[in-house]
């Protein structure tokens, strides 16, 4: 009688299964990357550590161009007199905590002067000393406050040892090019200006732009005429374009990086009865749309936000907003020792203007006193973001009258685009 063999039962634990599915996906470096590209960055950061294909797929700058451009939070300064080392708050948005912060202080460099936030693009810092010291001039960096890195940006050549004064823009783009580029305005002749006309309001300029990719100044265009009041150290960058904002009508322009094409940017008029400098109370951009806001009368409570047309052909009303229902609620934003006539008579600024996808979710989000607000641009309506700190330094010296605490200095995005091989340990 033969005898029947018992067949072989393999018996495959769960945990086992597991395991070969994630070392599948692991050898898998496209569905990899899908993957990756969904985490939270700061998890990419740790996860660099896994294998050295984990940190060569997270490392390469064409990656970093995948990973999503939502805002993190916003980059606040603290009005203080301790000018040298500005404290620097957040502010999170949408599903952010406070802990994603990514700094107090800016202490990536010891510089003697301590060092401020000029301008935020797109994840990268555009950097500068507190003070100048060479010649009118302030030391500039690059910095990536995610992965820490910073790279010192030197000034033209023929710039360092001359007394022209000089002012650096940003413009990057990551979905276009993981290469970023600084826009330099300066003076094309330090007596230019005084010996044509020294009672002029108007001075000569000139550009020249540096590239990360070549790590070389080079001019670009010939030199123009910028009123006095024209403001060159970090402007707006929306939509390949850097903006700069002039004090009065017919004084402010637009530079295309990518053509190196200088135009007039048509402003709102000033009132005729307004004998002062533009009132610009906020100038941004969102989702490539560029936003302005201008009191000039009151009841400061309300205002509308213009948009740009898309051809720069002027401004039109985007929305119209009602911060008295806000000023009910929050009655600390009165300045009841002023005129109700004054400007300032309400306690509030704007921080930035939020456009989502679907733009019944834009929302702008103000700062009054010891409050952070989102207020929604479609209806209304208004919540408390966070908290924020009192003024102390201004509370000492006059404890009745209401001060802000902050300054909005841009918004953080987080990005493993890379600056240099310089970084913080």
């Amino acid at each position: 009688m033969l005898s029947k063999k018992r067949p072989r039962i393999r018996i495959v634990r769960r945990s086992d299964k597991y395991s070969q599915n994630a070392e599948a996906i692991a050898n898998n470096y496209h569905l990899l990357i899908l993957i990756l590209v969904r985490l939270p960055v700061k998890s990419l950061l740790r996860f660099k550590s896994v294998s050295k294909t984990w940190h060569s797929i997270i490392s390469d700058p064409e990656f970093s161009r995948r990973l999503s451009l939502d805002i993190s939070g916003l980059i606040m300064c603290k009005l203080s007199y301790q000018v040298n080392k500005p404290e620097y708050g957040f502010i999170p948005l949408g599903n952010k905590s406070t802990d994603d912060a990514p700094f107090k202080y800016l202490d990536f460099f010891n510089h003697s002067s301590g060092l401020k936030v000029v301008q935020s693009c797109n994840g990268l810092l555009l950097c500068s000393s507190s003070r100048y010291y060479n010649n009118f001039n302030y030391d500039y960096y690059i910095y990536n406050p995610t992965t820490k890195q910073f790279v010192t940006i030197p000034l033209p050549s023929n710039l360092q040892n001359a007394r022209i004064v000089c002012r650096l823009s940003l413009a990057f783009d990551p979905t276009k090019s993981f290469h970023y580029t600084v826009v330099c305005v300066r003076n094309p002749d330090p007596w230019l200006n005084i010996l044509d006309d020294p009672e002029s309001n108007y001075v000569s300029q000139q550009i020249e732009i540096y590239s990360s990719q070549t790590r070389s100044w080079r001019l670009s265009g010939k030199p123009f005429l910028s009123h006095v009041n024209t403001g060159f150290g970090g402007g707006l960058f929306c939509n390949g374009t850097i903006h700069w904002l002039g004090a009065y009508n017919n004084t402010s322009f637009y530079f295309n990086v990518e053509d190196e094409e200088l135009r007039d940017l048509p402003m709102p008029p000033i009132p005729d009865d307004w004998e002062d400098l533009r009132r610009v109370l906020y100038f941004g951009e969102s989702r490539n749309h560029l936003h302005l806001i201008e009191i000039y009368r009151p009841p400061t409570s309300r205002f509308s936000v213009y948009e740009v047309e898309s051809d720069y052909s002027g401004w039109f009303v985007k929305y119209n907003i009602n911060l008295d229902p806000l000023i009910v609620a929050y009655p600390g934003m009165v300045r009841t020792y002023w005129d109700p006539s004054d400007l300032n008579y309400y306690a509030f600024s704007i921080f930035y203007i939020v456009r989502e996808a679907n733009d019944e979710e834009s929302y702008m989000v103000l700062h009054i006193p010891e409050k952070a607000i989102r207020y929604s641009l479609k209806d209304g309506s208004f919540k408390k973001i966070c908290d924020l700190d009192a003024n102390e330094a201004e509370y000492r010296s006059s404890p009745a009258l209401i001060f802000l605490a902050y300054c909005c200095v841009g918004e953080f995005i987080q990005t493993l685009s890379p600056v240099s091989q310089q970084s913080r340990e």
